[in-house]
């Protein structure tokens, strides 16, 4: 069965990470990286698990976050096209955005607003009404 997909907001994103001191950000990639691998099912790859790239990005003293965030970004740039969706952001332009904005979650919220883009799309194309979320950022009139 197909389950709907959850938009996610950087403003709770970032609040939540820091009130958690970093723990949110963990349980955010991660479950973001399990939606990923939903909305790109049978394109032959599969998103690792934010968790082992944390654990690896340690232990590469931040090389792997690199990585990591260039096959996100590709991915979801290859597979929006499933969607009717083009993502001008690549890989590489997310990796550059990491590098210059290291204090700042530029990438991140790249990353975030194609996912948002991927996971409305997936969602009306199933007939799937996108759950509530308690800490959404939108406001809704």
């Amino acid at each position: 069965m197909v389950s709907a997909i959850k938009e996610r907001g950087m403003i709770t994103y970032i609040l939540l990470s820091v009130l958690t001191l970093g723990i949110y950000h963990i349980v955010f990639w991660t479950k973001l990286s399990k939606d990923v691998n939903a909305l790109c099912e049978g394109d032959g790859k599969k998103t690792m698990k934010y968790v082992f790239c944390f654990l690896l990005n340690i232990v590469t003293v931040g090389i792997f976050g690199f990585v990591w965030k260039y096959k996100l970004a590709k991915r979801l740039q290859e597979n929006a096209a499933r969607y009717d969706l083009k993502f001008s952001e690549s890989g590489a332009l997310v990796v550059v955005l990491a590098i210059v904005f290291a204090l700042f979650p530029v990438s991140q919220f790249v990353l975030v607003k194609n996912f948002n883009k991927m996971a409305v799309a997936y969602n009306e194309y199933n007939g799937l009404e996108a759950p509530k979320d308690a800490f959404a950022d939108e406001v809704e009139a």
